[in-house]
């Protein structure tokens, strides 16, 4: 006579956690940001048109890993854009201007002071790229025959904040500020940013804000020469934080 043995049930299985969105949002952002430094190394290997469009794809990265570091670390965050005009201290500080990036973050400090803190290395777009600067953009910024669509609703120009004299820390424990690798110095720049939310806070008309790239001529301790006004592509930034492709001037 065989004993009745209790039937062995299944273990429950906890439920799996989903991704919470700033999960999702660091995830995606470092996807993009991984893709855009591939399209950015294949592009340094083609013509000016591959490396305006790597240089969009590391763009929308450097956008989406903003703003995912607002949203992680429940801060403001901004992508800066070197915007101190050359002639510089050098040839090379000379090359970063409307062309190096680098992702900020605000924390306080035990002491209560409110500092800006880079998050991970700066990026250089592909040569010959440049960041169109908001309107108007500078007569000495152009090859001769070349002229720009300066309306800034319309025209394939950034709509960015600037702000002068500006630093940032290299690392919360750091004890002075630098500039784009220049310690102890301070420049202008161009910048987005976004809040705690991950929305954008940089831009109060509502409108998306927009980042336009283009091709130049470079060389030397010299401004860049954009030598083409029809040779355009970017982004347009919603006030939610989507991004959109925009791959024409006259998609601006």
């Amino acid at each position: 006579m065989h004993s009745l043995r209790p039937s062995r049930l299944p273990r429950p299985v906890a439920p799996r956690r989903g991704y919470t969105l700033v999960e999702l949002l660091v995830v995606i952002g470092v996807m993009v940001l991984l893709a855009g430094v591939g399209a950015m190394a294949l592009a340094g290997r083609g013509s000016s048109g591959a490396a305006l469009s790597g240089a969009q794809s590391v763009l929308a990265g450097m956008v989406a890993s903003t703003r995912a570091q607002a949203a992680l670390h429940q801060t403001f965050a901004r992508l800066i854009i070197h915007a101190q005009q050359p002639p510089a201290a050098s040839a090379l500080d000379a090359e970063r201007y409307l062309r190096r990036l680098q992702v900020i973050r605000r924390e306080t400090l035990p002491n209560g002071r409110i500092v800006w803190i880079a998050a991970g290395p700066a990026v250089s777009l592909p040569t010959p790229i440049c960041v169109v600067p908001p309107a108007p953009v500078p007569t000495n910024h152009l090859r001769s025959g070349v002229s720009w669509n300066n309306n800034a609703a319309t025209g394939p120009v950034s709509t960015l904040l600037t702000a002068t004299g500006f630093s940032y820390r290299g690392q919360s424990a750091a004890a002075s500020n630098q500039f784009f690798d220049r310690q102890g110095q301070s420049g202008r720049i161009h910048y987005l940013e976004f809040g705690p939310d991950g929305t954008v806070v940089s831009n109060a008309t509502g409108n998306p804000t927009k980042i336009a790239l283009t091709t130049a001529v470079l060389g030397g301790n010299t401004l860049p020469a954009f030598d083409s006004a029809t040779t355009v592509r970017g982004l347009f930034v919603r006030r939610n934080g989507a991004v959109a492709m925009v791959d024409s001037a006259t998609g601006f």
